[in-house]
């Protein structure tokens, strides 16, 4: 289960990912309450989340290409470098009480640009810390960091909310990127497992889609996930209604909600790590039977059972992740692992804006059970769909007649 933490270079970079992310999570709970204080608007909110993903749907691709190209380990020197920048520069304009919510706008959608560049390089570089052997592994750790800095990270920013203010939230988080910085300077380039660099050349965005979509094991996991993604994980969406239609009860009970969502998580990413290499019909097998986890949470009679039916569904969310991220790093080829990444965080983050508006309406128009089993349908016929690629791209069996 804790393969990857045998080597030094890996445990320094998740150690510092430890910090990281929960400076992030801070951040985010402060960014949201302040909007909200300076605006008294839920839309300015929506704006807000939005911004951060537009970049990712415009520019992700060409993000793909630069990480292709470029030393990885440098490139996220700069991405983390520049979004502890925006994080300092967010917390001192608050301090000084001069913050105005077009900045933190403006700081969304530059965090966003970085972000396009950041994910699918922070993707890759995993894959040069460990190596092939241990890809699978290392991500389902990732994985199982970035839930648990989701359960922890809003916690304490509320903390540092209540006794300091908003500002040093910003502050905190920024200073969370000094680890990040100081893991990777001391990282060994001598021991990292560097794929072959993309040469500069035309059109190689469109490169990057012709090879995802001629080479079956890629374009089938991707299509899998942007159906999944799309309906199915809508949680930020469905969870809140299905708290206060469908049960009658308040924020307390919702945030135990997503508490069972988030350890059922963990779990099922250290479960994840204990795999061996995952193949594209186990993506399958797992998109099935994270729909059918979904079907469950929409039948729960109570709340209490409730409780379980979400936990097991983060379980099943979080193995389909990681078997779907581990699959494409294993069947991208070198040189282009980037461009390959980066269309898995454009299917993963980039549908967000889309599904979410969808399935939320739906669910406000006929119930929040209604939204989870659309989010069903969609991930059993995506699994369904998987499985009939891969009988469709099966080598023929020789005609013995002839």
């Amino acid at each position: 289960m804790l393969l990857s933490m045998r080597g030094r270079n890996y445990r320094l970079y998740i150690g510092a990912q430890i910090v990281s992310q929960c400076g992030l999570w801070m951040q985010i709970v402060a960014e949201n309450w302040l909007v909200v204080r300076l605006t008294h608007s839920g839309l300015a909110l929506g704006v807000t989340t939005g911004l951060q993903f537009i970049p990712l749907l415009l520019i992700g691709a060409y993000g793909g290409v630069l990480v292709d190209r470029f030393d990885r380990r440098l490139l996220l020197f700069s991405t983390q470098s520049a979004a502890g920048l925006l994080a300092l520069i967010l917390g001192l304009l608050t301090l000084a009480g001069v913050i105005h919510v077009w900045m933190i706008w403006l700081a969304a959608l530059a965090l966003g640009c970085v972000n396009s560049l950041d994910r699918p390089g922070q993707q890759v570089f995993t894959h040069e810390l460990v190596g092939t052997d241990k890809v699978a592994n290392a991500v389902a750790l990732n994985n199982a960091v970035a839930t648990a800095a989701r359960a922890v990270g809003p916690g304490l920013g509320g903390l540092v909310l209540v006794w300091l203010g908003i500002g040093p939230c910003f502050l905190v988080n920024a200073f969370s990127y000094v680890a990040v910085l100081v893991a990777l300077a001391s990282i060994r380039p001598r021991d990292l497992h560097v794929d072959q660099r993309a040469r500069r050349a035309r059109s190689q965005v469109r490169e990057g889609l012709r090879h995802a979509w001629h080479t079956p094991q890629l374009r089938t996991v991707l299509v899998m996930l942007a159906v999944t993604s799309t309906l199915a994980m809508n949680f930020q969406v469905l969870l809140p209604l299905l708290t206060s239609q469908t049960f009658g009860q308040g924020g307390e009970s919702y945030g135990l909600l997503m508490s069972a969502m988030g350890a059922g998580a963990v779990a099922g990413s250290l479960v994840a790590a204990a795999w061996s290499k995952p193949t594209v019909r186990r993506v399958a097998a797992l998109s099935v039977v994270f729909g059918g986890s979904l079907d469950e949470v929409a039948g729960s009679p109570t709340l209490t059972i409730a409780f379980v039916t979400v936990g097991i569904m983060g379980v099943c969310f979080s193995l389909l992740l990681v078997a779907s991220s581990s699959s494409l790093q294993l069947n991208a080829g070198e040189g282009i692992r980037g461009r390959v990444m980066a269309l898995y965080t454009i299917v993963f983050l980039g549908t967000a804006p889309i599904g979410g508006p969808l399935v939320g309406g739906a669910a406000q128009l006929l119930g929040a059970r209604w939204g989870f089993l659309i989010g069903a349908a969609g991930s059993t016929a995506a699994g369904l769909l998987g499985f009939a690629a891969l009988r469709a791209s099966a080598p023929k069996p020789p005609d013995l007649a002839h």
